[in-house]
Parts: structure tokens; sequence; C-alpha cells
């Protein structure tokens, strides 16, 4: 019955109407309401093929869906209040309940487990007068299905594996391993992922997972060499592509990863060729013509054979590459002779070594080949004295320090760190050193250097203690420089005194004045003195004012020191 008709029913209305036989009104019309009380004469009717949803799990009062139920009686009366219960006989174990005013069903414990019940069906009551004796019940059915959650390690299906693979193969299968996991299939719950946790550090096996069979697939990546490896123990462990999701105690890494399984992988022998054992050979010879003649055997480079390991037999020997023709080689006893003397400075050296290639063929049909590598480590003979990198320096006035830095052609041990040293000689320009690193030095003046050009020869030893028979010259230009650039003034470069300079002037006037006077005061105090040479090489310059007190205080403290006195009496 509709809703509308439900209405309907609710009153009558009648029109009462009274006539004389002639058919004529014998009075007014009268109207009639008759109204229909609604007696409980319907039952709820649970809507049908409800069904809910719910993951595996879930908290208890979780909400899992809503019965929808209707009754026909009077909606305003109690006889279309419903009242809902589950049938315990259907809700096995007691995983749910349901409120009895909203219908809403909610999960009652934590044990709902969809590997092991991923369906339940429900009966319910729907009562009206709201569950009161003496109502009208309905029953219906409604379904609720599990989620799946990652609540199931994955595990494989058998304890230990093993497989085999031939020697010098790449690129094939070696083995499948089978995952086991109770999630839903085809799941991130349920996919597997595998990792070789040990066994594996050469890098000769590659796993990945069968999407459509879930299986583990070892493929071998890097050949094997059955005569050095004959069987490789990994270990593999296997988790889900999603997060362990059950149980705070446990985390995912250490719920899937805390069981490895053994697989045991053979290597299957072939028959193999001759082959270089080391594949690189290294030999040290001396670049000193006096250690060695060239006819003596340096090395011998014979190729073994990969099944017996013993040095292999019907093969011979030939070059592949010497791309300097440094040597020659036996082609029966692969004994290798140089056809030079060894040069460590050749352009063919890498890091003082010589490298080249020969290849060992057998005389079988096919035949088979196998190349060697012969290094040949050139020790450096302390043929070469350090020297200086640059033998020409500019300096601006006002400044003191100029670097200075030495190369030796010779390598380790017989070059850097150096030790410099200055020769001083008969000048009277003094000059110290200090070390800056291993090849460079700081060479400073004690005093102002005056512009001008100055030599400083200078002795510079290796590490042995070798230096060149002639001192290394460096010559030091100072000049007047660009206050922005530092670059040297040019000489039809116009200069302006500032005010030091004129004040320099002047001092040098009151100088001409107080010579007499000086030369009386330190004949008196200098009687011993002995005469040395003058060098002009101070004399009055133009200069910018930046600096300008430190110079005067210089000159000023130089004209009252001894050896100045010493000058004047001299002269």
């Amino acid at each position: 019955m509709n809703e509308m008709a439900k209405h309907l029913l609710l009153f009558f209305q009648l029109l009462g109407v009274a006539k004389f036989p002639d058919g004529t009104l014998a009075e007014k019309d009268i109207e009639l309401v008759i109204w229909v009380l609604d007696i409980n004469d319907c039952t709820p009717v649970i809507k049908a093929q409800q069904v809910g949803q719910v993951s595996e799990h879930s908290k208890p009062g979780t909400v899992v869906m809503k019965v929808i139920a209707t009754d026909d009686d009077d909606n305003t009366t109690v006889n279309a209040w419903i009242s809902y219960r589950i049938d315990e006989r259907s809700n096995s174990g007691g995983m749910f309940n349901i409120s009895s005013q909203t219908g809403e069903v909610m999960v009652a414990k934590t044990t709902l487990d969809r590997e092991t019940n991923d369906t339940y069906k429900l009966i319910i009551l729907a009562s009206d007068l709201g569950g009161q004796e003496g109502g009208n019940t309905g029953t219906g059915e409604i379904e609720i299905k599990l989620t799946d959650i990652n609540d199931n390690i994955p595990t494989l299906a058998k304890e230990t594996y093993e497989g085999s693979v031939e020697e010098n193969t790449v690129g094939v299968e070696v083995l499948r391993i089978q995952a086991v996991d109770l999630d839903m299939i085809n799941t991130e719950n349920w996919f597997a992922m595998y990792e070789i946790v040990s066994g594996n550090e050469g890098g000769y096996f590659n796993i990945t997972t069968d999407k459509k069979t879930n299986e583990g697939v070892i493929t071998i990546t890097k050949a094997l060499d059955y005569e050095e490896i004959k069987v490789l123990n990994l270990a593999v462990k296997v988790k889900n592509e999603a997060e362990y999701n059950f149980g705070s105690s446990m985390s995912a890494t250490g719920a899937s990863g805390s069981k490895s399984y053994p697989i045991n992988i053979n290597v299957i022998n072939q028959k193999e060729g001759a082959r270089f054992k080391p594949s690189v050979k290294v030999v040290t010879v001396s670049e000193d013509k006096t250690s060695f003649s060239l006819d003596k055997v340096i090395t011998t480079y014979a190729a073994i054979d990969s099944d017996t390991l013993k040095t292999a037999t019907d093969v011979r020997y030939v070059k592949l590459i010497d791309k300097d023709n440094w040597f020659s080689i036996d082609e029966k006893t692969a004994e290798i002779r140089l056809n030079k003397y060894p040069d460590r400075e050749s352009k063919y050296l890498v890091n003082g070594t010589y490298y080249a290639e020969i290849i060992c063929i057998s005389n079988d049909i096919p035949s088979k080949t196998a190349t060697g590598t012969i290094a040949i480590q050139v020790e450096d003979f302390n043929n070469h004295c350090p020297t200086l990198t640059s033998t020409t320096q500019t300096v601006c006035f006002g400044d003191n320090v100029v670097y200075v830095t030495a190369e030796d052609n010779d390598g380790f041990p017989n070059s850097a760190p150096f030790t410099f040293e200055v020769i001083q000689g008969d000048s009277k320009e003094k000059w110290d050193l200090e070390t800056f690193n291993k090849t460079t030095v700081l060479l400073r003046h004690r005093g102002s250097i005056w512009p001008g050009l100055y030599k400083v020869p200078l002795k510079i030893e290796d590490q042995q203690g070798k230096s060149c028979s002639d001192p290394q010259i460096i010559s030091i230009m100072v000049c007047k420089c660009h206050d922005s650039t530092k670059a040297c003034l040019s000489r039809n470069e116009s200069v302006t005194f500032g005010a030091g300079g004129i004040l320099l002037m002047l001092l040098g006037l009151l100088l001409l004045l107080l010579f007499p006077l000086l030369l009386l005061i330190c004949r008196s105090t200098a009687r011993d003195f002995k005469a040395i040479s003058f060098e002009a090489k101070e004399h009055l310059i133009s200069y910018h004012t930046e600096g300008e007190d430190n110079v005067q205080r210089d000159f000023m403290t130089s004209l009252v020191s001894k050896s100045q006195c010493r000058l004047m009496v001299a002269h």
C-alpha cells in the first residue's frame, strides 16, 4: 500500500442529502466525516539484498551498515515504531551487534578474520510497537563481507631450495621459488617481494617476482667460474608489497624479514679454453739503463688451462696491443723482453704504467683465444732536478711577499716535497722563506722593497736531496701599481705628489742641512766601522698617500741606525 493510499484511508468525507418523494430537497445537505483509526495490522518489512562490508580485525564499535525496514502502519503511532535485533542463531561467535533504534550494525569483536570466514549472513528481526510485546515482527537477511588487510606473513612453500647453473652463463633463469600467502589473491597484500640477503656479494644473481604466479625468479647476471666457485649458498627473504598491518608489536620489516630461506646454487663445469691468471700481469722495471740489459727476460706471462689450472699447452702467444713497441713475447714460452729502455716520461704511460695486451691462441679447430694485460710499472730514476715554474715575478710597491713554485718531472719519491734555500751571497738584501705546501714557498723580504729589479738565487732540492747544479734565479720586479688593478704604472704615466710626498721632499732638504752634524755624531760612535759599498737604490719616487706614514717612519728610523752611520762615515 503506497503512502497516498495510506493517507486517504485515515478518514472518509461523506455528504448526506434529504429529498421529498417528488425529488425536491427536504433540507440542506449534511457533511459526514468518518475517521478511520489505525490498528497494528501491518508487519515490518526488511529491504531485501542489503550488503555491507568492513575490514577484518576492525575495532569494536565500527559501524558496518544500517538496516532499512518499513512498516505500513501509521508512522505517527507506535504501530510503525520499529525495533531491531539480530537472531543470535545466525550471529556465530557474536561478532556483530545492532542498535535497536537506528538499525546500525556494528563490530562486536576484533577477531573477524577474512581468511577464516570472509562473509557473514545475519537474520535481522524488525518488530513494531517499539519492540513491545504484542507487536508484529518481520525478518530479513543481510550480508556482511570482510575486506582484506595484510595480516598474514608470506612464507615459502619449501624450507630449502636447490638449483644449478652452468659456468660462463649469463641471463638465464636458474630457479623459481613459490611464496605462500593467505591474504587476498592479486592484491598488494598478497603480491610477494623477494630479496637475496646474503651469499650474493659478488653480484652473480638477481631475483624478481612473476606477477602471474607470485613466484620468485632467480636469474644469473654475472658469469661464474667453476674452477673458482663450485657452489653458492644464498639466503632469501620474502615480504608483501603492502606493509604488514596487524598488531602494534611487529613492524613490517620485523615481521616479514624475520625468517630467511637457504637456497643452494650448484655451478656446473664446462669444457673451457686457456685463460690468463691474473688477468693483469704487473711487472716493475727501472728506467735506469744501468740496471739491466735489453735481452733479459723481465717476466713470463703464460696462460693456464681453465679446467686443470695448470700451464696451458698446445697454444701460442702474440702481441695484441703494444702502442710504442716496448716489448716482444716468445710465442711458445710467453717470455717477455724489452725492445727499448723504459722512459717514465713517455706519453704512453698512465700514472707511471705502460699497458699492453697479449693474446693466447689454441692450436685446435676452431681455435679458442684468451686476452691478458701486461702492466709495466716504470720505477722512477731520479734524473731530473727541481726547477722553477716561473723565473719572473712582478710585485707592487708596498708588498714584500712572493709565491715561488717548483716542479720536478720525476715521480714519487724522487720529487716533492721540495726543500728551498736562499743563497744569500754578498747581497745586502735579506730574504726569508716560509713553507706554503709541498711545491711552493713564500719568499718574504725582511724590510720594505723599493721599486727596482731584484734577483734572488735559490737552491731547490727534491725529496732525495737532488738539486740542479746551478742555482735557480728568480727575478722580482717591484713597481708602482694602479690602486684598483694592481698593474704596474708605465713610465709615461703622470703621477702627482700627495701631502706625504711633499713632506718627504722637505725632509730630504732638511737632511742635507743636518748631514754635517749627523756625520760628526756618527764619527764619534763608529770609529771601528768598516766601509761598505753604497748602492743607490733608494731614490725619490712618486706615490699616493696610502701607506705613506709607514714609509716615512721606516726612512727616518734608518737614518739614525748604526748601519746608516756606517754609511755616512764611509763616505
